[in-house]
């Protein structure tokens, strides 16, 4: 097959990413020019991008003409999970060498159970993804982040910004999305609790009228490094608690990611929790940050609203290689399992 041949499919993969076919035609491409691990990634996305759609779940979905391709594409993308996933970042090894990536590939081989990676304070309990090499420490120092005072410094403006949409609270929403069977009262706690926020990301998604609504916010957080994981990342919003609110103790999903509070708006008696490290009370324009991966919880006692800019951003114990592997892995990891419950392969 010729180079040219190949070049062409990849051209027009990159234009039109949602091709499942086109993606199992580009696996044997790659497969007959001897690139046998991106053929893999190939027969991946194929697989992925189709069952998310609703097709190869079963023969009456995939096309007849293509069925025996499409079930050994499955086979091979169950079968050979770990050479998917450390495969998915080996660009970044071949351009920073993989010295850059020991953490990432230690991390991986944890996360696959290769060896007991887990974390050794009890407290700490990430529900999807444990980076092992990371320190372990519940609260954060936020001046770690270089682009701490970039956010200090808009305080004022985002301040006044944030308490113009509580004239009228449109575009706040729930933050918590209930799931088929979940109640609220398994996440907040009080006699009317409230917790709600105004999104300017979530899961990766940017919420454009609101950044238009808030201009000086919207600017402060483009001049920053976001963290940047397809379908998962950032989450940034105003996070509007209501009097009497508590949030019940939890985990979150990985260490490689961090979470910064800007306190807005903080009467009395409202505090962050991370258990067995001790409370912090809020103080209006002074970041905090912290490990969401150690269980917290969170209340308002007070009688009055408490609103906070709440923004998820990397682990600043990470290096720019590791945050770019990350950011593939996770996506990556992520779609196979979603791939896995459509068709029912768990």
């Amino acid at each position: 097959m010729k180079t040219s041949t190949l070049e062409e499919l990849e051209a027009a993969i990159t234009a039109d990413p949602s091709d499942a076919l086109g993606w199992l035609r580009l696996a044997d491409l790659r497969a007959q020019d001897g690139q046998h691990i991106p053929a893999l990634l190939a027969r991946f996305e194929a697989v992925t991008r189709a069952q998310l759609a609703g097709n190869w779940l079963d023969a009456p979905s995939t096309p007849p003409a293509h069925l025996d391709a499409v079930v050994e594409a499955i086979a091979q993308v169950r079968r050979r999970r770990r050479e998917i996933y450390f495969g998915c970042y080996d660009f970044l090894r071949r351009q920073h060498g993989a010295g850059e990536l020991s953490r990432v590939d230690r991390a991986l081989a944890a996360h696959l159970r290769e060896w007991d990676g887990r974390p050794s304070d009890p407290r700490q309990r990430p529900r999807f993804f444990y980076f092992p090499d990371l320190p372990s420490q519940p609260y954060l120092d936020s001046g770690t982040q270089p682009w701490a005072p970039v956010l200090s410094a808009a305080f004022p403006a985002i301040r006044e910004e944030a308490l113009g949409l509580l004239a009228h609270t449109a575009g706040f929403e729930n933050f918590v999305r209930l799931r088929k069977g979940d109640r609220m009262d398994n996440y907040l706690g009080g006699q009317q609790p409230s917790w709600e926020a105004y999104f300017f990301f979530r899961h990766g998604k940017r919420f454009d009228d609101h950044h238009a609504q808030c201009p000086v916010t919207s600017k402060a957080l483009e001049s920053i490094e976001l963290c940047q994981i397809p379908d998962h990342a950032p989450e940034i919003c105003f996070s509007l608690l209501a009097p009497g609110t508590h949030i019940r103790p939890h985990y979150g999903v990985t260490n490689v990611r961090s979470v910064m509070h800007l306190p807005l708006l903080v009467p009395p008696d409202c505090s962050l929790n991370i258990i067995g490290a001790g409370e912090h009370a809020w103080r209006e324009g002074e970041l905090m940050m912290f490990d969401d991966t150690f269980q917290h919880e969170a209340w308002n006692r007070s009688t009055e609203p408490r609103l906070i800019l709440l923004m998820d951003c990397w682990n600043p114990m990470l290096t720019a290689v590791e945050r770019a592997a990350m950011s593939v892995l996770i996506h990556t990891i992520s779609l196979l399992h979603k791939a896995g419950r459509a068709s029912g392969g768990g």
